[in-house]
């Protein structure tokens, strides 16, 4: 498979033509709007359930979580995944009541009904007894339609869906230059968070935002939207080129080299200082150094990469709620959960996913995010927005919000979604302006119109 990966597009999608539907301040506050999207969007769509290799043996479960609804995940004895719904079919008790583990059998906790990681009905005391007819024959769970692709493990609750390489086209494609099957999830985050969940995914699909919310960043992302490739496709998916590795125009030291990006161009054997007074040069030389370098330094991840992604930001967004940040030496991902009751809370989600190497990827990127809160000294580790995590495979986390933290910029994000969240509410908002450079923006919500008028049809 791998000799036969082709390397990432970056031919200009032809524009899309958007209707200029108004995005008012109720559907962020609505409670009817979020029975909507929940009722008529989300089973109708592909999610992400979770990365598989935490469910890297047969009978290795989890469970994903949307809405009111649970989904067990199982990895069978062919390697293969399935997914079913996480409930009894004999009185609607929940049948697993742990989030992960490793069972032969999943037996219900209220009448022992007892079921295989096929899904399929083993034992049930007094299967007899039923007065018409033995209904236990040939029963077995629900079963959603799951998928594996790109590391992560996929669902979809519409057994009669689209295929996921339809759904998310050209995103598989796009994607597997990256080679994300390998990688390790090394951050693994969720926090509730008092916002609606669109409220988030808005903010993570423009970056028109950053020199006012994120100024830090402008030391190595050159963010100017004039800079930037912006593409739309069919399908839903969106995505943004964003020039890295080098200062922003408009960042106000923008000819002198500054920490991280100083750091990263010493480790690929460059002198910060020649680049002083010519600073985007930075990035053209870091391409060439990497490229030499990368296989005898073990960076066997760049091997199907093109120069540019070996310095730039390929952001996707995907519908209906999460996006990928693409860089040389990792992956992040974002994602707001919708609440299953109350539409001005959320579950933000923050994975972060590195390339296996020898010895730390640190050196390399240009992510330092937070304060580093474990002392790893003599360990293997890697920068994450969140801070310096273990190269390994990180549990779960729950994170206590505002007491603990996301991951710095991160923070700056929900902090501006806080107040948005009071802000959409007050009759002096009407509807969102948006400037071309937000087009995802409002791409994303046309689509999510799309789908109610749709399903209500």
């Amino acid at each position: 498979m791998e000799n036969k990966i082709k390397r990432t597009p970056r031919d200009k999608e032809p524009e899309l033509k958007l209707r200029g539907d108004k995005i008012a301040g109720n559907r962020y506050y609505s409670k009817d709007f979020l029975h909507k999207e929940l009722s008529l969007v989300w089973p109708k769509v592909w999610q992400i359930a979770g990365w598989a290799s935490e469910i890297p043996e047969p009978n290795d479960f989890f469970i994903y979580k949307v809405g009111h609804e649970e989904i067990l995940v199982v990895r069978q004895k062919d390697t293969t995944i399935r997914a079913f719904y996480n409930v009894c079919p004999h009185r609607g008790n929940l049948l697993v009541q742990v989030n992960e583990g490793s069972l032969k059998t999943f037996k219900c906790s209220y009448h022992g009904w007892e079921f295989n990681t096929e899904g399929i009905l083993k034992y049930a005391k007094d299967s007899e007894d039923f007065v018409e007819k033995n209904l236990c024959e040939n029963l077995s769970l629900e079963e959603v339609s799951c998928e594996e692709s790109l590391g992560f493990v996929w669902i979809n609750f519409d057994r009669n869906c689209t295929p996921l390489r339809e759904f998310i086209y050209p995103a598989i494609e796009h994607l597997e230059p990256y080679q994300t099957k390998k990688f390790l999830r090394v951050l693994n985050l969720t926090a509730e968070i008092k916002c609606n969940w669109k409220m988030l995914h808005d903010n993570f699909s423009e970056t028109y935002h950053v020199d006012t919310l994120h100024p830090e960043l402008m030391s190595q992302m050159d963010n100017n939207y004039n800079d930037s490739q912006f593409d739309m496709y069919e399908s839903g998916i969106n995505r943004m080129l964003m020039p890295g590795h080098r200062p922003a125009k408009s960042f106000i030291n923008n000819n002198v080299i500054e920490f991280p990006l100083t750091d990263v161009l010493k480790m690929w054997g460059l002198d910060p200082s020649q680049f002083n007074g010519k600073t985007s040069e930075a990035r053209t030389a870091l391409q060439n150094n990497k490229r030499k370098l990368a296989k005898e330094n073990g960076y066997w991840h760049y091997e199907f990469l093109t120069n540019e992604q070996l310095t730039d930001y390929y952001h996707y967004s995907f519908f209906p709620n999460f996006s990928l940040t693409m860089t040389p030496d990792g992956f992040e991902l974002l994602r707001p959960q919708p609440h299953p009751t109350d539409p001005e809370r959320c579950f933000m989600e923050h994975w972060y996913m590195v390339p296996i190497i020898e010895g730390s990827l640190s050196g390399s990127s240009t992510f330092k995010g937070g304060e580093d809160i474990n002392n790893l000294e003599g360990e293997l580790f890697t920068e994450t927005p969140a801070g310096r995590r273990l190269l390994q495979n990180a549990p779960h986390q729950w994170v206590e919000y505002p007491k603990e933290s996301l991951g710095f910029i991160i923070d700056q994000d929900v902090g501006i979604a806080l107040s948005q969240q009071k802000g959409v509410k007050s009759r002096g908002f009407k509807h969102s302006l948006l400037l071309g450079q937000e087009g995802r923006v409002r791409r994303y919500h046309e689509m999510l119109n799309d789908y109610i008028r749709r399903t209500e049809k």
